[in-house]
C-alpha cells in the first residue's frame, strides 16, 4: 500500500510539472505576441501599446524569464520615451543593464537610453551612448536595429555641423536599410542633404533621385515635397539649370498647398521666382517673389528683396528696384542689430550677476575675518588664511571680470572696424554717383555699380563679426570697392588684383576685411594729383605664411608731414592693431605683421599673416 502512494505521488508530480511547463511555455508564447501588438500599435495607438506592453511585463515577471523580462522593459521603455515618460523609462532601462544580457538586447537597451538623452537634447551625452550601443550591436551582428543606431548618430553629428562622422555613419547604415524601405528613404534624404553641404554634389544627385523614386512608391508627400524643393534649390544656385529648377519648384508649391504646409511655401515661390530672374523673365519672377514675402523671416527675406530689387531693375524700373535695395538694407541693418544687441544684452547680463556675486563672496569674506578677529586674536593663522582665502576669491572674480570686459572690447572694436570699413562719405558719393547713371539711363552703369555697391555692403555686414575670411571673399570685398572708387574719382586711376596659384583661395584665410582702409588709403592719399595711377593688390603664399602686397605709384606719404597724419587717421592703424593683437590672443598659432615701404615713387604696404 505504502508503494502504491510513493508511485502515485512521483506520477502526480511529473504530470503537476508538465502542465507547469506547457503553462510557461504557453505564457511565453503570449509574452510575445503582446510584445508585438504592443510594437504594431505604437505609431496607431499609444495607450494600447502600453497596455500591451505592461501586460506583457506582468507576465514575464511570473514565469520568472530574465530574457523576456528585458524584452519587456526594452518595449515599455519604447512606449514610455514616444509618451516622454523619460524618468520611467530610465529605470526600466537601467533595470536591464544589472542583469547579464545577450548582446543584442544590451545594445537595444544602450540605445533607448541613447534616445532618452537624444530627446532631452543633450546631444553629446546621447551620442556617447549610442556609441557604445552601436559596438555592443556590431558584435551582435544585429543589423536591423545597427541602422537605426547609425542613422540617429548620423543625425546628431549632422545637427551639430560634424559633417564627416555624419556622412561617415549614415553611408554605414544606408546598406543595411534594404528589409524596409521607408527607413532607407529617410536615410537617403538625410545623407543627401549633408551631401549637399560639403559640396559632393555627384553623391548629392545619385541618391536624391532614388529617394524621389521611394517617396512616389510610398507616396510619401511629405518627404517628397521636401526633395522637390531641395531639388529646386540645387538647381537654382549649385547646378544652374532653371528650367528644372522651375519644375521642381512648381511641384514642391502644388505638394505644399496640398498638405497645407504654408509656413514653408516662402522657400519654394523664392526659388521659383530667382528661376524666372535668371531666365530673364522678370514679370513671372515678380508674381512669385510677391507670394514668398508674407511671413517670411530672417535671411529669406533678405535674399527675396534682393531677387525683387533685380526683377524690377531687369524692367527697367529703377525706382521700385531702389524701394527693395532699401528695404533688403533694412532688414539687414535689423537683424545685425538684433543679433549685436543680444550679444551685448547676454554679456552685460554676464558682467552684472558675476559682478553682484563677486560682492556677495567679499562682503561675505570680510564678514568671516571681521568675526574672527574680534573675537580670537590668538588664532592669527586663521586669520592669515581667511585673507588669503579672500584674496584668492578677489583675483578669481577680478579674472572672471577682466574676460568678460575683453569681450565686450572685442565687441566694441568690431562695431569701430564696421564704421572704419563704412565710410559714410564714400557711401553718400558711390550712392549719388549711382543715381546720376539711373537720372542718365545709363543701365548698364547704374546696374554694375549697384551690383558692387551690394556686394561691398552685405560683405561688410556679413563678415565683420567674423575673425576671418577667405581670400576669395576678401578679393570680392576690394574688386567691389575699387570699382565703386573709380566711379567716384571719374577713373582716374587703374587697378588689378592678383592671386597666385599656390593660394586657394576658397581655404586660406586672413583677418576680416583687414586690406580694405589699406588700399582706401592708397586710393585717397596715393592717388591723389597722379597722372595714369595704378593701384596693385597681389596675394601670396610664403611657407605658411600668406602675404598680402598693395604697391600704388603715388607721391609716397614721406614727403610731408600732414600726408604722413593723414595716412594714420584712415587707416585707423590703432584698430587694425588692437584687432591683430585680439586674434594673436583668442586664435592659437595666428600672427599677423605690417611693414610700409614708401618713397616719391610710390608706397607698398605688405600685411604678412600666418596661415589661420
Amino acid at each position: 500500500m505504502r508503494i502504491f502512494q510513493v508511485v502515485l505521488t512521483i506520477i502526480l508530480s511529473v504530470v503537476i510539472s508538465t502542465l507547469n511547463a506547457q503553462s510557461n511555455i504557453e505564457k511565453a508564447e503570449q509574452i510575445e505576441k503582446d510584445l508585438q501588438h504592443s510594437k504594431e500599435l505604437m505609431r496607431r495607438n499609444i495607450d494600447s501599446s502600453l497596455f500591451y506592453a505592461n501586460e506583457a511585463l506582468l507576465q514575464s515577471r511570473s514565469i520568472i524569464n530574465d530574457t523576456l523580462l528585458a524584452k519587456s522593459h526594452l518595449q515599455k521603455s519604447s512606449v514610455l520615451i514616444f509618451k516622454k515618460g523619460f524618468k520611467e523609462a530610465d529605470s526600466l532601462l537601467q533595470h536591464n543593464l544589472t542583469q547579464q544580457l545577450p548582446k543584442h538586447l544590451e545594445g537595444q537597451t544602450l540605445h533607448n537610453l541613447g534616445t532618452i538623452q537624444y530627446y532631452k537634447q543633450d546631444f553629446q551625452k546621447a551620442l556617447d551612448i549610442y556609441l557604445k550601443a552601436a559596438k555592443v550591436l556590431e558584435k551582435a551582428k544585429n543589423s536591423k536595429q545597427l541602422v537605426n543606431t547609425y542613422t540617429n548618430i548620423g543625425s546628431i553629428n549632422a545637427s551639430l555641423k560634424n559633417f564627416k562622422n555624419a556622412q561617415l555613419y549614415l553611408e554605414r547604415a544606408l546598406p543595411l536599410s534594404s528589409f524596409n524601405e521607408v527607413l532607407r528613404l529617410q536615410i537617403l534624404v538625410n545623407l543627401c542633404n549633408i551631401y549637399r553641404e560639403q559640396k559632393l554634389y555627384k553623391r548629392y544627385t545619385n541618391n536624391i533621385f532614388e529617394a524621389e523614386k521611394l517617396a512616389k512608391k510610398y507616396n510619401a508627400k511629405n518627404i517628397l515635397s521636401v526633395i522637390y524643393n531641395n531639388l529646386s534649390d540645387y538647381y537654382t544656385s549649385d547646378d544652374a539649370d532653371y528650367d528644372k529648377a522651375l519644375d521642381y519648384g512648381k511641384k514642391a508649391i502644388v505638394l505644399k498647398k496640398e498638405l497645407k504646409q504654408y509656413p514653408t511655401l516662402n522657400i519654394s515661390y523664392n526659388n521659383v521666382g530667382h528661376s524666372y530672374l535668371k531666365k530673364g523673365e522678370f514679370r513671372k519672377a515678380i508674381t512669385y517673389l510677391d507670394s514668398a514675402v508674407p511671413g517670411a523671416q530672417g535671411t529669406l527675406k533678405t535674399y527675396i528683396y534682393n531677387n525683387l530689387k533685380e526683377s524690377y531693375a531687369g524692367l527697367n524700373d529703377y525706382k521700385t528696384a531702389m524701394h527693395y535695395a532699401n528695404l533688403m538694407d533694412q532688414h539687414k541693418d535689423s537683424i545685425n542689430a538684433a543679433k549685436q544687441k543680444e550679444k551685448v544684452a547676454e554679456l552685460t547680463e554676464k558682467f552684472e550677476s558675476e559682478k553682484k556675486q563677486q560682492q556677495i563672496d567679499i562682503l561675505d569674506a570680510q564678514n568671516e575675518v571681521q568675526a574672527l578677529t574680534i573675537s580670537q586674536q590668538k588664532y592669527l593663522l586663521i586669520v592669515l588664511a581667511a585673507f588669503g582665502l579672500l584674496f584668492l576669491i578677489l583675483g578669481y572674480f577680478g579674472f572672471k571680470n577682466y574676460k568678460t570686459k575683453q569681450q565686450l572690447d572685442t565687441l566694441l572694436l568690431k562695431q569701430k572696424l564696421r564704421k572704419t570699413q563704412l565710410n559714410p562719405h564714400f557711401l553718400f558719393n558711390s550712392l549719388q554717383s549711382i543715381q546720376n547713371f539711373i537720372h542718365k539711363n545709363d543701365k548698364e552703369k547704374s546696374s554694375s555699380y549697384l551690383a558692387s555697391y551690394s556686394k561691398l555692403i552685405r560683405l561688410i555686414l556679413e563678415k565683420s563679426d567674423e575673425n576671418f575670411i577667405s581670400v576669395s571673399e576678401d578679393k570680392l570685398a576690394l574688386e567691389s570697392y575699387l570699382n565703386l572708387q573709380q566711379l567716384t574719382h571719374n577713373n582716374s586711376f587703374t587697378y588689378s588684383i592678383e592671386v597666385e596659384d599656390s593660394i586657394d583661395e576658397d581655404f586660406d584665410q586672413l583677418p576680416s576685411l583687414i586690406t580694405q582702409p589699406f588700399v582706401e588709403n592708397a586710393v585717397l592719399h596715393g592717388m591723389k594729383d597722379v597722372e595714369n595711377g595704378k593701384i596693385l593688390i597681389l596675394y601670396q603664399k610664403r611657407g605658411n605664411d600668406l602675404c598680402v602686397s598693395i604697391i600704388d605709384n603715388g607721391k609716397g606719404f614721406e614727403t610731408k608731414t600732414e600726408d604722413s597724419k593723414r595716412l594714420h587717421k584712415s587707416m585707423s592703424m590703432n584698430i587694425i592693431k588692437e584687432q591683430l593683437k585680439n586674434l594673436s590672443n583668442s586664435s592659437k598659432g595666428f600672427n599677423g605683421d605690417i611693414s610700409m615701404n614708401s618713397t616719391s615713387k610710390g608706397t607698398e604696404i605688405k600685411l604678412r599673416f600666418t596661415a589661420a
